[in-house]
């Protein structure tokens, strides 16, 4: 296992905060912002997810499609994913509920509905950030939903200088000759099944997405991804080899990825990483917090499980 952030593709410790609870917030300068635009940030990025999301299934190689059953569909605002073969909650998940305000409680008994139509056993809701965020959470209480532990929603303004990187390792940007590296990488981190390589492979040779590699030496000892979508950049599946810790590669890489999403020209950097708990390592987190990201908001998740 290594050091990882969560895919996809998500902070007290910078020189600002976030205030969710005044008419303005502050993200890493002292420009502020209105409510409505904070609003409207945490929509696009919402919106982002989706889209990553689905091209991200839609590139399953069709023979394993075939064995392992996925469906993607969308119900109001929100994107629900399956697969019959998988009690993975990761697989099984919806989001982006509400996060154009089209929820419904009719909706969410539609989502149940198909779930349980294909069988599964057990899926979850992964909340988003909107003005329905505690209608939906009161709908799914009462629907039998048990809440888990989500996500937390890193935001960097890009327009403030970057640290310069310290560490021994070097970063490249990856090539096609790297694919086969950044899924062992990204397998040994998270622990993915051999039987979906051809589906990793596949996304790792998605042209939305650039990989970047971190070398000791000659070694390649960790990972990190990096999508644009106009001015919004999300990092992501970024992993650090256990033995390999402690070097610099995590910091390195999220740099790396910085540096290149501002000369893309974006404003702004995401990335989704677990929520803090006791007794759970969140050495990613503390990079991120230190390289200027900051806590926007906090993704529970809401599990559904056949009764």
């Amino acid at each position: 296992m290594g050091r990882r952030e969560n895919l996809a593709a998500p902070m007290k410790e910078s020189d600002r905060v976030v205030t969710r609870h005044r008419e303005t917030f502050e993200i890493g300068t002292s420009r502020t912002r209105s409510r409505r635009d904070f609003a409207l940030l945490l929509r696009r990025i919402e919106a982002m997810a989706i889209a990553a999301t689905e091209a991200h299934w839609a590139r399953i190689p069709p023979d394993l499609a075939e064995r392992l059953g996925p469906r993607v569909g969308r119900v109001a605002d929100a994107l629900y994913t399956l697969l019959e073969a998988s009690d993975s909650l990761q697989m099984n998940r919806v989001i982006g509920l509400g996060h154009r305000g089209r929820a419904s409680e009719a909706g969410i008994d539609e989502i149940i509905a198909r779930y349980r139509a294909a069988g599964i056993a057990r899926f979850s809701v992964l909340m988003s950030p909107g003005p329905q965020a505690k209608p939906i959470e009161r709908w799914l209480l009462r629907r039998g939903f048990t809440r888990h532990s989500g996500h937390a929603l890193l935001v960097r303004d890009l327009r403030v200088v970057l640290p310069r990187t310290t560490a021994a390792v070097k970063v490249i940007r990856a090539t096609p000759a790297d694919r086969a590296t950044i899924v062992r990488i990204l397998a040994a981190s998270f622990g993915m099944p051999a039987s979906r390589r051809s589906w990793s492979l596949a996304a790792a040779a998605s042209r939305e997405t650039e990989h970047f590699l971190a070398l000791l030496g000659a070694t390649p000892i960790g990972v990190g991804a990096l999508r644009v979508a106009g001015e919004l950049a999300w990092l992501g599946a970024g992993a650090t080899l256990t033995r390999w810790r402690r070097r610099g590669a995590h910091r390195a890489v999220i740099l790396a990825r910085l540096r290149r999403a501002r000369a893309l020209g974006c404003r702004t950097a995401w990335v989704e990483t677990g929520i803090p708990e006791r007794g759970r390592p969140g050495s990613s987190r503390r990079n991120l917090l230190r390289l200027g990201f900051e806590e926007a908001c906090l993704k529970p998740a809401f599990v559904w499980r056949v009764r």
